[in-house]
């Protein structure tokens, strides 16, 4: 009886709390929740275009497309891709919030200068670049005496070249958030250091470095999803030529739902695009996890 009590009184009290949650519970679940199981249930199908009816096939899609060397291939250009952009990216952010955490002059210009392409529409960055490699590029090194290269053009080169354009767009965000986690680092540290005789670069490795850890990781998440659903780049700047050589997974699903209007295999492909975000995803924060733990 006193038990039944505390829980209505529990209920009573936080009410007012769960009211203010219904509304963006409901449209969690009719936008986010509904869907995910659709497309999970439909990935079993041979759903195909608009058409209302369908057939239940099993696991045929996921065999397909384990067995479409086009698709499998994707894999690996989506994480060749999402490595470069993470790792460079990440670095060159750091790099930028250490440099303008400091107090010079034109700080908070130069934050705004960095931090302008990722205001921009990955369509339109990559309709720069592209006009970047294969116009300007080509230009100056002919202008310097050397041969045109085309970049885009290049089995090799493309996808460092499409990674280059990702890191300009992301770094200006991720170092603001990195310059806001130096800004939480107390200066009670910054001094006992520098009355203790560190230098610059062991006050960095030391003490800057391993308090900024907890959001590195973080950023490294956020990023590592971001790069491995990437669309916009490929698809603007190259199509995800030359032969499929810049196709990431999720320009194929694109082709395969919309141009061979295959949605039951389309749909498939994402669910396996899901398992590979959500792996690294653990991963990560597991990683993160340990690293928290050990500092305690």
């Amino acid at each position: 009886m006193i038990q039944q009590k505390r829980q209505g009184s529990y209920f009573k009290r936080n009410s007012f709390y769960l009211l203010f949650l219904l509304p963006a519970m409901i449209l969690f679940i009719l936008f986010f929740i509904i869907p995910v199981v659709q497309s999970f249930i439909l990935s079993f199908t041979n759903s195909y275009g608009m058409r209302t009816k369908f057939s239940f096939v099993g696991l045929e899609n996921y065999i397909e497309a384990f067995q479409d060397s086009s698709f499998t291939d994707t894999i690996s250009i989506t994480l060749e891709f999402t490595l470069i952009a993470v790792v460079f990216g990440n670095l060159m952010a750091l790099a930028l919030a250490l440099l303008l955490d400091r107090s010079i002059k034109g700080n908070n210009a130069l934050r705004a200068i960095f931090f302008i392409p990722n205001i921009m529409s990955l369509i339109v960055v990559g309709y720069v670049w592209k006009f970047v490699y294969t116009n300007a590029v080509p230009d100056f090194l002919e202008m310097l005496g050397f041969r045109r290269i085309a970049l885009l053009g290049n089995l090799d080169m493309v996808v460092p070249a499409i990674a280059i354009a990702s890191i300009w767009n992301m770094a200006g965000y991720y170092m603001v958030i990195y310059i806001a986690a130096l800004q939480g680092i107390s200066t009670d540290y910054l001094e006992a250091a520098k009355i203790d005789g560190a230098s610059s670069l062991q006050t960095l490795f030391k003490i800057k470095l391993p308090l900024l850890m907890p959001t590195i990781m973080t950023c490294i998440m956020l990023s590592v999803a971001g790069q491995l659903k990437t669309f916009e780049l490929p698809y603007a700047m190259t199509s995800g030529g030359p032969a499929g050589a810049s196709t990431t997974m999720v320009l194929k699903i694109y082709h395969t739902a919309f141009n061979a209007n295959r949605t039951g295999y389309a749909t498939a492909q994402s669910t396996i695009l899901f398992a590979i975000i959500a792996f690294f995803s653990f991963i990560i924060f597991k990683i993160s996890r340990k690293r928290e733990e050990a500092v305690q």
